[in-house]
C-alpha cells in the first residue's frame, strides 16, 4: 500500500478553514442575537399594532437563529471529525519516518555484515596447528545487529500496514458521516426558515395587512379623473363671417 504523505497537508489546510468558517457562523449568531434585541426594544415605543408585530415577527426571527445554531453545531461536528482524521494522518506519517530510519540502520548493518563476510573469506585457509579450521561465526555482534534491523522493520512495515489500513477505513467514514450530518442540518434549516418565514409574512399581514391589498384598496377608492369635451366644429364651418352677420343683425334688432 503506498500512502500519500501530501494528504496530511491537504487536510490541515481543509480543517484550518473549517474552523474559520466555524467561527464566521458563531458571529453571525451573535449579531443576530444584539439585533433582535434592539428589534424588541424598538417595539416598546411603537404603537399597539406595529408593537406586536414587532414581536410577533422577533420571535419567529430567534427560532430561525436556533435552526441556525443547529446548522452551526453541525458543521462543529464535522470539524472535530476531520481533527481526528488529522491526528491519524500524522500517527501514520510519523510511522513512515521512523521505517525510513530504520532502513537506513539496516543499510548500515547490512555494509557491516559484507565486510565482515569479505574478511572472514580471506581468512578461511587458515588452520590451527592442530589442524582444525578456524571458527568463522566468532565475529561478535555482526550477525546479532543484522538480525535486529531485520526484525525491527518487519515489525514497522507490519505496524505502517494496518495503521494504514485504518486510515482509509477512517477517511471514507469521516467523509460518508460528516457530509451526510452536514446535508441534513442543512435541509432542516433550510426548511425551518422556509416556514418560519411564511409565518413572519402572515403575522405582519394579519395586524398591518399586505402591500398588495392596501394597494389595490387605494386604487378603489381614488375617483377616476374627469374629461372635457371640447364642442366638435364642423370643417366647413366659416367662423368668422357668421359672426360678422350675426353681430349686424343682432345690432339691427336692438334699433
Amino acid at each position: 500500500m503506498v500512502h500519500r504523505s501530501a494528504d496530511a497537508r491537504l487536510l490541515s489546510n481543509l480543517v484550518s478553514h473549517e474552523k474559520d468558517y466555524s467561527k464566521q457562523l458563531q458571529a453571525l449568531l451573535t449579531a443576530s442575537q444584539s439585533s433582535l434585541g434592539s428589534l424588541t426594544a424598538y417595539a416598546a415605543a411603537s404603537p399597539p399594532a406595529t408593537s406586536r408585530t414587532i414581536l410577533n415577527v422577533a420571535a419567529i426571527l430567534a427560532a430561525a437563529d436556533s435552526a441556525h445554531q443547529r446548522y452551526a453545531s453541525a458543521v462543529e461536528e464535522w470539524r472535530d471529525m476531520l481533527r481526528g482524521l488529522h491526528a491519524l494522518e500524522e500517527e501514520v506519517a510519523n510511522v513512515i519516518r521512523d521505517r525510513e530510519i530504520l532502513v537506513t540502520r539496516l543499510i548500515k548493518a547490512s555494509k557491516s555484515s559484507t565486510k565482515s563476510a569479505a574478511s572472514s573469506s580471506s581468512t578461511s585457509h587458515l588452520r590451527s596447528p592442530s589442524g582444525s579450521s578456524l571458527n568463522l561465526n566468532a565475529i561478535p555482534g555482526t550477525s546479532t545487529k543484522l538480525a535486529a534491523a531485520q526484525s525491527e522493520l518487519q515489525a514497522c512495515e507490519t505496524h505502517l500496514a494496518a495503521k494504514e489500513r485504518e486510515l482509509d477505513v477512517r477517511r471514507v467514514q469521516v467523509i460518508r458521516d460528516g457530509l451526510i450530518l452536514r446535508g441534513r442540518a442543512l435541509s432542516d434549516a433550510g426548511w425551518t426558515w422556509s416556514q418560519l418565514g411564511r409565518e413572519a409574512i402572515n403575522a405582519v399581514e394579519n395586524e398591518l395587512g399586505s402591500p398588495e391589498r392596501t394597494a389595490a384598496a387605494s386604487a378603489a377608492t381614488t375617483p377616476a379623473p374627469t374629461t372635457i369635451r371640447r364642442p366638435q366644429i364642423p370643417g366647413n364651418f366659416n367662423f368668422d363671417t357668421r359672426f360678422v352677420k350675426l353681430s349686424w343683425w343682432l345690432s339691427e334688432y336692438v334699433k
